[in-house]
């Protein structure tokens, strides 16, 4: 008979959707009575307040001095050469250009210094161009300063006047030079003037010229290397790529014919290395060797450049001892080499970028190295997000192969899985179905009670039992031996949920429902047994991982691990599944109390302006957090004989945490210190008075079938404060003899 009422109970179900409750009920019009009797500030004003208050908030704790902790110097070595920066000094970097004209220009200054074409003894522009003096000539075959006339063959010259053109920091960067034959009438100090006038502005234009020309490869370097940095912010980006398009870059700006790039292996004694290495035609992008190379110790530019951190330039390979011309094969013939570390940020070298034959001139200048030097800056930039991409590579198949053998080990043995069966309905505890039963003298069926409250609430349970099973078993096995934080923890919040929702079935959507469990029962999976304060100020891994809600946000990715591991909602859609995770996720995360705290002043706003709307999704939101921080507290909930067993299991753990601090050189929190459990009754008491009931209340005025759970909380204050008042009495209670 009862197996029938079940199953048309559950028929009636499965034709009411997922995301619509069978009903909304009323919006709340009358005023909360919260808002005068439970003022939250004026609560926390008092000093006992703050003291029970304390586990739960943010605290700043006193401890012994620790040594300042060494700047992460990851990145900071690159930061302080920025663009900005390096760019200051680019016009003394970039005083070369590749465009014709500069190439040409380029060309003569060497050529200059070459063949000692500039100097006195010679011709009248020579001298000029060294002096840098205005020089008029009235007869050239007469003066001995230029022996070689103007030279030039020509029509036959006698006056002569030579004019430098300067530049602003008195470079001669050309001469002027006019002549008058014997027939022509000579130059005058009128016409130096003239002259002088136009050279001085020929020579302010060309000035100007090579400052745009250098602005423009400035630009162009600053846009490639924006460009590159951008890449470091993409969500996926190939190091192969990067690294191409770095040597591919260097070749373009230096003008050399090939270019090689050395990522040195960290991890090794041995100079080892992945080599990037690029063919000698253009557009062929540059390419991973399948294989590693080691550097040898004695032979070998890269090799050598690695091992001591200082850059090569080899003018001409096959006169310097240090080139090896077995390298050259194919008929490729190396003539000069620049080779150049990539430091890192501990100043060590962490690559190697060489660059072969340059092709506007016959070997790498002082220049290149100069501009090679900034370009490097970036390259270590990108080694080093090279190694991070592999060192996260690595951590991912780590953590994969972890995962899969954690949830291998996770699975109940099938002996496990076979004892354990839904609990018979018509054979449950008495009171199970009120606020203040508790699983003492059932210990040992938590599995099989658990069954049984999904079975009631959750219609595919029976479908998917074997996946069920696993779920319970796991999770029961995934807390941990804690006094207090631990399975029988979680079934009590989850039995407080199901007598809430037993209530209230008809005004929640089967999906919160199942939100609502699943949170209840994985809400403190894999607990610690410290608070979220103690992981912060130890900087524990996950206070860094998560800095809001530590504890909270560790929970819901457990008990996601365990949901797909069990696969107990395979029949939901990916956008129904993907809204009951974050049911479940909100769920979990208002059981972090701080979390409570911000939450009550929006709820008591809303409902002290009589606005709470049951079809708002937002303010059935904050009333499902605050369902699930009244099951956490409901603890304090039960008969005194009950709460008090599980009070001190709570303080064991406390004390426990204080000593710890106590240990660290940390003064423990007052709540925590096992030298003043005097006091527990007086906390019991704030607590209940600060925090419990002010939580029941907000949930009762919204859920008034509920009452009973918020007078059996004040009993309980009831019977802490009659502690307090037969303090110092021999007084006999018969709660106490409860084992």
């Amino acid at each position: 008979m009862a197996e029938s009422k079940k199953g048309s109970k559950v028929a009636a179900r499965t034709n009411i959707d997922i995301n619509k409750p069978a009903r909304y009920p009323a919006p709340v019009t009358q005023k909360s009575r919260l808002i005068d009797t439970y003022d939250f500030t004026k609560l926390t004003a008092d000093k006992a307040a703050r003291r029970v208050l304390a586990p739960y908030v943010r605290t700043v704790r006193r401890r012994q001095k620790e040594s300042e902790k060494k700047r992460d110097k990851v990145f900071s070595v690159y930061l302080q050469k920025r663009p900005s920066e390096l760019f200051r000094h680019l016009s003394e970097f970039l005083l070369e250009s590749v465009d014709f004209s500069s190439l040409l220009y380029e060309t003569a200054d060497v050529l200059k210094v070459q063949t000692k074409s500039v100097g006195p003894g010679s011709i009248v522009a020579a001298y000029v161009a060294q002096t840098k003096e205005d020089t008029l000539v009235n007869d050239i075959h007469t003066d001995s300063r230029f022996p070689e006339g103007v030279g030039w063959l020509g029509p036959a010259v006698k006056s002569v006047l030579c004019i430098p053109v300067l530049s602003p920091d008195d470079e001669c960067l050309a001469v002027v030079e006019l002549h008058k034959t014997a027939a022509e009438p000579p130059y005058t100090r009128g016409d130096v003037q003239i002259i002088k006038t136009v050279t001085g502005w020929m020579g302010a234009a060309i000035h100007q010229n090579q400052q745009r020309i250098i602005l423009q490869k400035q630009q162009e370097l600053n846009d490639y290397l924006l460009e590159l940095t951008k890449l470091y912010f993409c969500d996926v980006v190939v190091t192969d790529k990067i690294i191409s398009d770095i040597v591919t870059f260097a070749k373009a700006t230096l003008q050399a014919e090939r270019g090689c790039f050395f990522i040195i292996d960290q991890e090794c004694d041995e100079l080892v290395a992945d080599w990037y290495d690029e063919a000698i035609e253009d557009n062929v992008p540059i390419h991973k060797k399948k294989f590693k190379i080691m550097f040898s110790k004695d032979r070998g530019i890269a090799g050598l450049v690695a091992r001591k951190g200082e850059p090569v330039n080899i003018k001409d390979a096959y006169s310097d001892s240090r080139f090896h011309k077995e390298v050259d094969t194919s008929g490729f013939i190396t003539r000069s080499i620049l080779c150049m570390p990539i430091i890192g940020r501990d100043n060590n070298v962490i690559g190697v970028v060489q660059l072969v034959n340059k092709k506007t001139g016959p070997c790498f200048t002082s220049e290149d190295e100069k501009i090679f030097k900034i370009f490097l800056v970036y390259c270590a930039l990108a080694i080093q997000y090279a190694n991070l991409q592999t060192k996260i590579k690595q951590i991912e198949y780590q953590n994969e192969i972890k995962t899969d053998m954690l949830t291998f080990h996770m699975r109940p043995h099938p002996i496990e899985r076979e004892r354990v069966q839904i609990y018979p309905a018509d054979n449950l505890p008495p009171d199970f179905n009120t606020f203040g039963w508790y699983v003492f003298g059932h210990e040992d069926r938590l599995c099989d009670l658990t069954l049984h409250i999904y079975s009631e609430l959750i219609d595919e349970l029976q479908s998917e039992l074997q996946n069920w099973k696993d779920f319970v078993l796991i999770v029961k096995k995934s807390y941990r031996n804690n006094p207090y934080h631990n399975f029988e923890h979680a079934f009590n919040v989850l039995h407080c949920m199901y007598n809430l929702l037993k209530r209230n079935l008809d005004i929640f959507t089967p999906l919160e429902i199942r939100g609502l469990t699943i949170a209840a029962l994985c809400h403190d999976l894999d607990h610690p047994g410290y608070t979220n304060n103690f992981l912060q100020l130890t900087n524990h891994a996950l206070s860094l991982l998560y800095t809001e809600s530590t504890l909270e946000n560790h929970h819901f990715q457990v008990a996601m691990l365990i949901i797909n591991t069990c696969d107990i909602f395979s029949n939901l859609s990916k956008q129904t599944f993907k809204e009951l995770t974050q049911e479940i996720h909100d769920a979990i995360i208002a059981t972090d109390l701080a979390y409570y705290f911000r939450v009550r002043g929006r709820i008591v706003k809303i409902m002290g302006e009589k606005q709470f709307d049951w079809t708002e999704g937002s303010h059935r939101c904050l009333l499902k957090s605050i369902m699930m921080t009244t099951c956490d507290l409901s603890g304090q909930c039960k008969p005194f004989c009950i709460a008090k067993v599980i009070v001190g299991r709570l303080y064991r753990e406390f004390y426990h945490q204080g000593d710890t601090e106590r240990n660290m050189g940390l003064s423990p929190l007052s709540l925590m210190d096992r030298e003043k459990q005097q006091m527990i009754p007086e906390d019991q008491v704030q607590f209940i008075t600060f925090v419990c009931l002010p939580c029941i209340q907000l949930m009762v005025e919204l859920l008034p079938n509920t009452i009973s759970i918020r007078n059996l909380c004040e009993e309980l204050r009831a019977s802490w404060k009659e502690i307090i008042e037969l303090r110092g009495k021999d007084v006999w209670r018969q709660e106490d003899s409860h084992p």
